[in-house]
């Protein structure tokens, strides 16, 4: 392989020298291709980085991805921050509870990537300040994509709702084009156990269940710089997957961002490695922890906590765990449960008419079932 020809399959370099490697990898860097995410390029860079060829920062940085805080496991199990070496404990306490719908944490995690941002729009040779500057310059939009699921919000979509926000008053105030939020549905059941999934089975489970992405029409009349933002980096299948459909139907640019990305070397190898990050703090247990996150005033319902909270391995558990937050709050999740199909799932179903009694009785409900009036 040249240094100015890119292969048809990354996996054709491995025997060639690492100079001749390293420089295709830099050239696909800066020349992006859809076509990479079915050629191998991930996979490639897991291996350069595996290889200690390239940095994990260099190795975020595939189809223009950049994360605030990289993580890896130690010896113990214990997940630390690759760049300083340090117990990454607090920060993964403050993931498990906002990928649970606590918004102090959500918040925390928003505020990591909106001040990222705005010190990147701060330096004009950035890449995030280039990125506006070009939009500007050609009369094009930025788009911000999240994913999530029918009428429930990820906490990808509730984080990025706030960064969206304050980052744009920052854009405003430096008549530059702000961001035009755009959240892409899952309409199809989500898989129960996609965290846990390995990357062919994620890639599988895409072809059926994937979230809904704007095809060419939405790219048509001007051009369109595509951002994708979540909370966590783990194999990259649903990245790569924007990045390919938003290139192929016209998008002009693509980056993304991440409050958390974890090493390849693990979550390559190790499927359980993203839901041990989820459950850090929040368990697949009715306990004190839940329950003072579902107590928060500003509680958001979100997917992953309806599962927990009205399934079938907690319902025993369920009527005595349920005066332990408050009724309101309560309201807030039932409406959102059956807003979403859960009274159709067998499994959900008698804890959610444990809860509809609970509701009756407290005066929040009709007979009807219908949320009573304020």
């Amino acid at each position: 392989m040249s240094d100015n020809l890119l292969p048809l399959h990354w996996s054709e370099t491995v025997k060639a020298p690492a100079n001749v490697q390293l420089a295709g990898y830099h050239q696909a860097l800066a020349q992006p291709r859809p076509e990479d995410v079915k050629l191998g390029l991930r996979a490639f860079a897991a291996d350069l980085l595996a290889r200690n060829l390239i940095s994990m920062p260099e190795y975020v940085s595939v189809f223009g991805g950049s994360a605030l805080n990289c993580l890896s496991l130690d010896d113990s199990g214990s997940f630390r921050n690759m760049d300083s070496d340090t117990d990454a404990s607090p920060l993964v306490a403050i993931y498990s509870r906002a990928k649970y719908g606590s918004m102090r944490d959500i918040r925390y995690l928003a505020w990591l990537v909106i001040e990222h941002i705005c010190e990147q729009l701060d330096a004009p040779e950035s890449r995030w300040s280039r990125l506006f500057r070009t939009a500007k310059a050609c009369g094009d939009n930025v788009v911000m994509m999240t994913t999530g699921w029918r009428n429930v919000p990820s906490t990808a979509n509730v984080l990025y709702d706030i960064v969206v926000e304050e980052v744009n008053l920052k854009l405003a105030h430096m008549d530059l084009p702000t961001i035009i939020n755009v959240k892409l549905p899952r309409i199809a059941p989500p898989c129960e156990n996609y965290a846990s999934l390995s990357t062919e089975e994620r890639e599988r489970v895409n072809l059926i269940q994937d979230h809904v992405i704007p095809a060419e029409n939405f790219y048509r009349w001007s051009g369109v710089h595509v951002i994708f933002g979540d909370d966590v980096l783990v194999t990259g299948s649903t990245a790569d997957k924007v990045l390919y459909e938003s290139m192929l139907n016209g998008a002009k640019s693509f980056q993304a961002i991440y409050p958390v990305a974890i090493d390849p070397r693990v979550a390559l190898v190790d499927a359980t490695v993203e839901e041990r990050l989820n459950m850090m703090v929040i368990k697949n247990r009715l306990d004190d922890a839940l329950a003072a996150l579902l107590s928060e005033p500003d509680y958001r319902p979100i997917l992953r906590t309806l599962r927990l909270v009205f399934s079938e391995v907690n319902r025993k558990a369920f009527a005595a765990f349920l005066p332990q937050v408050p009724v309101q709050n309560w309201l807030s999740l039932y409406k959102s449960a059956l807003s979403n199909d859960f009274l159709r799932q067998a499994e959900c179903a008698p804890s959610l008419a444990i809860l509809r009694r609970y509701l009756s009785d407290a005066g929040l409900l009709t007979p009807g079932g219908m949320a009573v009036r304020c």
